[in-house]
């Protein structure tokens, strides 16, 4: 862990030829793809090494001919926050897949919504102190299954 969050998280990203990011919320099939770090830290894509070719076929198979996987770690690969920590309490709450949430940390035996009371507190996890800035509200990214990518947009609702 490091001052922007779990070291190697969100390392990679992809863009279009003009440098721009290309994310999945337009181009949600990217959603069907799971990242890891190997035990070296190299991120994975898949179990495969994210420079790979064919990563990098699948990749122009889903934003087009030019786009390409670019590894960054500054700050601005974050939407907001460099983490996002769920509790048991709130997505039995939520009712849905966990998954969804896409959590880095989910902390257990909390009761329902309860976490909506840590805004301003600090978690320390071992010799780790988490800073708890802001709640977040569900984006439009939870709406989509992540076995089948179906979109039910009912669920942002909620």
């Amino acid at each position: 862990m490091g001052p922007l969050g779990i070291d190697g998280d969100r390392v990679v990203h992809v863009e279009d030829t003009q440098g721009r990011v290309i994310t999945s919320r337009s181009h949600p099939r990217f959603l069907g793809h799971k990242g890891t770090l190997g035990v070296d830290g190299t991120p994975l894509v898949d179990g495969r090494p994210w420079n790979s070719p064919q990563v990098a076929a699948e990749v122009v198979d889903i934003a087009g001919p030019g786009a390409k996987l670019v590894h960054y770690d500054g700050a601005e690969r974050f939407d907001v926050l460099p983490l996002l920590v769920a509790t048991d309490g709130a997505i039995a709450a939520f009712g849905h897949d966990h998954r969804r949430l896409r959590p880095n940390i989910v902390i257990g035996g909390v009761e329902r919504l309860t976490e909506r009371e840590w805004p301003g507190g600090c978690l320390r996890i071992g010799k780790v102190l988490i800073g708890v800035q802001d709640l977040r509200l569900r984006c439009i990214m939870t709406s989509y299954d992540p076995d089948t990518l179906v979109q039910e947009k009912e669920i942002t609702r909620g």
